[in-house]
């Protein structure tokens, strides 16, 4: 029996790949839509293994330890000797300043790293050339040493053994940092790090009263965390300072990476979506050549269990084809993007090859075969279900509805689908609302097309037709059963829909950097002016450029200590997390002094008077850091700064302007509630980019610790990450084009034919060809202010919120832009697949017939 069953498999299995090879250009269409969705699909995942994987595997390397405490000054004796008593303590101080070459003509921002002899307590410090680090700091030849970022190092133009400025001294650099294992993730932005010894720190006089040294103490213990916060917290109660363990850092990063992950994989899925549209038009115009021969088969005697293995086995062949093609590109694409990331997101073990390779690949592999057969299976059981009688009448049809135990088979794989998607996917919160909202958007896609039907029939019974055979075929040719409506706004519309998403966010923020950011904003924005330099600073950049304007902000931090007279450790003591953020988060307080940053108001009411003595002073809070505490106008608040309160009434609620918003001030208070505590202050230049560059480099040279930044550079910077992300946005929506593009031409491949019958059957009842190609040329018009509407309405639905939530910059004015990229698309893609019919109307109309 055994025999014979394998016997039976392998002629099956020989028969499907020599029927297959027949025909297999009718089906090029089907492996293309597959290939471009999987390709994308195995891309997404992969990227996000290897990321997920470098970026999760040790955080305790990331973050330095398995608990940080950060604070802006160093923590009491008592503090330091309870950590020591039960775990290693280790200290990095850092500060931000300014850094030059020899020569003094390039500025740069970096980031001064202070570590202690421990550091690091986890993971390892790679440095050019291997010498102790001790060594490489110390002074030699009157020039302490500096090790580098190696990108700060190509940035100065320098390299190991030449000079750079730092404050009032002069360093030598004497090695690169290759690797560093708690580098922080925004140092390309924020400042490349500069690690110097703690000698060579006080020798260039950027510590002064009022100077701004962050203190990072990690700790490495083997208790359990949970258990040590709770007993350091009843040790010291009332903390100033921010504790993060290793465990929150990684629960907080494997989220945010889930959401990116999951978002990126679902937009991928909606490109293998469009492109099973393709599938099932490609797979029903080769079973309809193959109508005559299953029903030879099924004459001739055999069975219908083969026959259904044969065609089963058919698509499962094609399916895997496609998916370990597509697969093995996708991760060929991936490959070359973390190659060109250098060792950013390096894989930390090759062991992990299954996980992060050949995994991705065999899920893209069963994707693939579940696609397939999902869109396939409904145009193969009407198929198999034509009546062999078709043979003797000279024509075999395909049954009108599959059959109810193939529609159940449909209905359960299209189940497996979803719940193996949603258990793979990183987020299955995220998914399922994914495709709740892809539910409710094919239930109002029906309508639509239920409702433009209907227009349609309407139109053509009606008297807008009534006279025009044109009219009338196009609209006949809108709600006939074999529409190309539905297939048109499935395919080419979910694909312009996101192609108009893309256009308008990457066009909102090309606009904001190129005409909104550059009217407005500073030429040079300023970092840490100390109060006895005001007069200095503002004396000497006047006399540099008699035209500027410089406006200077006080800037005050302090920590939330009570929320309506009750104690934050009280109102959040449900929430130890919390409480601990709450506690010990820095809050940046300013004045309003007639709205600096252009904040939006969205409660309350601005003031205009100054504070009143010996009552609350008025205060606005960001939007996002009142709603993480449940505040709203009316509730008072009260900040510690320097051990002293500073009480506060919250009168207004703000939000920040996105991109223009220079110093993300959490609150502003009303003139004068902070004048006794004011320890620094922030401020913009309004000058012209050649006398910011001047303005900078008078600065460094004579107020060493003024941070500066100019306008030019951070929309330089600004601009190319753009460029990475719109260029990525463009791939993923050409992609998606591409299937779309791809399913369209399966839809033109299936209806061709009947087309090309119909309209030579008219011409010979007398329809003139003038008004068979108007009537085809009026039906593409139509089929393309659709799609058009519908993918600039749902584009702009989905791109619009995200601008404005996620941006904060409005792109409604620019729905006109995104309608016309869908409207030239749409038009080049349907008139395309229109030309070749058109063309097709020459040939002979008797030939045409008689091959039906």
């Amino acid at each position: 029996m055994r025999s014979e069953a394998s016997a039976s498999v392998s002629w099956m299995l020989r028969f499907a790949i020599s029927d297959l090879r027949s025909r297999l250009s009718v089906l090029k269409i089907f492996l293309a839509c597959l290939i471009l969705g999987v390709t994308l699909v195995a891309a997404t995942a992969s990227l996000y293994r290897v990321i997920e994987q470098s970026m999760l595997a040790d955080t305790r390397a990331l973050l330095g330890g398995d608990i940080e405490l950060d604070s802006n000054e160093p923590l009491p004796d008592e503090v330091l000797d309870w950590i020591r008593s039960g775990g290693t303590l280790s200290l990095v101080r850092e500060l931000d300043t300014m850094v030059s070459d020899a020569s003094g003509n390039n500025f740069f921002r970096a980031e001064i790293l202070i570590p202690d002899a421990g550091y690091p307590l986890y993971g390892e410090l790679q440095l050019t050339p291997d010498q102790p680090r001790a060594q490489l700091t110390a002074q030699q030849d009157g020039f302490w040493g500096a090790l580098i970022d190696p990108l700060l190092a190509e940035r100065l133009g320098q390299s190991i053994g030449n000079d750079i400025q730092i404050g009032a001294a002069r360093f030598r650099i004497s090695g690169l940092i290759e690797a560093q294992p708690d580098r922080r993730l925004n140092a390309n932005w924020r400042g490349l790090p500069i690690m110097i010894s703690e000698e060579a720190l006080q020798a260039t006089e950027l510590i002064r009263p009022g100077s701004r040294v962050d203190y990072e103490y990690r700790v490495q213990t083997d208790r359990d965390l949970d258990v040590w916060l709770a007993e350091f917290e009843q040790a010291f109660p009332e903390p100033r300072w921010d504790t993060t363990t290793f465990a929150e850092r990684s629960e907080r990063l494997a989220e945010r990476l889930d959401q990116i992950a999951t978002a990126l994989i679902l937009i991928a899925f909606t490109t293998l979506f469009i492109g099973g549209l393709g599938v099932a038009n490609s797979i029903h115009a080769y079973l309809d050549e193959k109508l005559g021969t299953i029903a030879t088969l099924q004459t001739l005697g055999l069975r219908r269990r083969p026959l259904v293995g044969i065609y089963l086995l058919q698509i499962g062949i094609l399916g895997s084809i496609a998916g370990l093609v597509g697969g093995a590109i996708g991760l060929g694409l991936s490959t070359a993007a973390l190659s060109l990331a250098g060792d950013a997101f390096a894989v930390a073990d090759s062991s992990d090859l299954v996980s992060l390779w050949i995994l991705p690949l065999l899920l893209s592999w069963l994707f693939a075969v579940l696609t397939a057969y999902v869109f396939a299976l409904p145009a193969l059981a009407r198929a198999l279900s034509a009546s062999p009688a078709g043979l003797f009448r000279g024509s075999v049809q395909a049954a009108s509805h599959e059959p109810r135990s193939w529609r159940i088979a449909s209905y359960g794989l299209l189940v497996t689908y979803i719940t193996t998607l949603l258990l793979w996917l990183p987020s299955s919160q995220l998914g399922f609302l994914f495709l709740l909202a892809l539910v409710v958007l094919w239930g109002l896609l029906e309508a639509l097309i239920k409702g433009l039907q209907f227009a349609a029939r309407a139109l053509e019974n009606g008297g807008f037709a009534e006279r025009n055979f044109a009219r009338r075929l196009a609209l006949a040719n809108l709600h006939r059963p074999d529409s190309p409506l539905r297939a048109t706004l499935l395919s080419l519309g979910t694909a312009l829909t996101l192609v108009v998403a893309c256009t308008l966010l990457v066009s909102t923020l090309l606009r904001a950097l190129e005409s909104t950011i550059p009217a407005e904003a500073p030429a040079l924005i300023l970092y840490d002016v100390l109060p006895d330099q005001v007069d200095t600073l503002e004396a000497g950049l006047e006399s540099l450029d008699p035209a500027s304007q410089t406006e200077l902000l006080p800037l005050v931090r302090g920590r939330l200590s009570t929320i309506n007279q009750q104690p934050i450790a009280e109102v959040l003591a449900d929430n130890p997390r919390a409480r601990r953020e709450a506690m010990g988060d820095e809050y940046k307080l300013s004045y309003l002094s007639g709205n600096p940053e252009d904040l939006e108001l969205i409660a309350g009411n601005w003031w205009t008077s100054p504070a009143p003595e010996g009552q609350p002073a008025f205060m606005a809070m960001e939007d996002r850091e009142a709603n993480q505490l449940g505040l709203s106008v009316g509730d008072q608040v009260a900040f510690l700064v320097e051990g002293q309160s500073i009480p506060a009434e919250i009168k207004a609620l703000y939000r920040q302007k996105g991109l223009q918003t220079r110093f993300w001030f959490e609150g502003v208070m009303q003139d004068g509630a902070l004048d006794e505590l004011i320890g620094r202050y922030v401020g913009v230049v309004y000058q012209s980019d050649p006398a910011a560059k001047t303005s900078q480099q008078w600065l460094a040279r004579n107020i060493p610790n003024v941070i500066t930044l100019r306008t030019a550079d951070w929309l330089e910077t600004a601009g190319n990450l753009l460029g990475k992300a719109a260029a990525g946005l463009a791939a993923v929506a050409l992609v998606s084009l591409t299937a779309s593009l791809l399913v369209l031409s399966s839809v033109v491949s299936v209806s061709r034919r009947r087309q090309l019958y119909e309209a030579n059957l008219l011409h010979v009842l007398g329809a003139r060809h003038r008004a068979i190609r108007l009537a085809m040329l009026l039906e593409t018009a139509l089929l393309t202010f659709i799609a058009t509407l519908f993918a600039t309405a749902l584009g702009a639905l989905v791109a619009l919120p995200l601008a404005a939530t996620l941006l904060k910059l409005p792109a409604g004015d620019l729905w006109w832009l995104g309608a016309l990229v869908a409207a030239a698309v749409s038009s080049l893609a349907l008139l395309g697949g229109l030309i070749p019919t058109l063309r097709a109307l020459r040939l002979n109309q008797a030939l045409l017939l008689r091959e039906g």
